[in-house]
């Protein structure tokens, strides 16, 4: 078995921001060389998400609505004591997640036709590291 591993380093622009990551895990999906296995998607920062959602981006707007109507910047008790204010932040990933994963076919993302791979940064204006891992023969 081989396994592969690598960055992509996102410098959102907004304090949130979604960013379909799609073409970077792509390529690093055939850079690997992999033609069967998985690959693993995982953010290194606990205050931003990994997830796959249809292409349309109406719909990324939809789920920001929502996620701020769930988790709406409040006073919360990590706010006390950070301070960067973020709580809002590391809530919106505990229900989001970090990673996911996707299997590799024939050396290619085995996604369905719209499925479509979204980083979600709740704390930006910073650079971020997603770690990619790939595993497989």
């Amino acid at each position: 078995m081989k396994s592969f591993r690598d960055l992509i380093i996102i410098k959102t622009e907004e304090q949130e921001e979604i960013v379909n990551i799609t073409q970077k895990v792509r390529e690093m999906c055939r850079k690997s060389g992999i033609k069967e296995g998985l690959i693993i998607v995982f953010s290194h920062h606990t205050s931003s998400a990994i997830y796959i959602s249809d292409s349309d981006f109406r719909l990324t707007r939809d789920y920001q609505k929502i996620l701020n109507r769930l988790v709406p910047n409040n006073d919360y008790e990590h706010d006390c004591v950070d301070h960067k204010k973020n709580a809002a932040g590391h809530l919106k990933s505990v229900l989001n997640g970090l990673q996911v994963i996707v299997p590799i076919t024939s050396g290619e993302l085995d996604l369905g036709a719209y499925q479509t791979i979204y980083y979600v940064e709740f704390d930006g204006k910073r650079e971020k590291e997603i770690l990619v891992k790939i595993i497989g023969e």
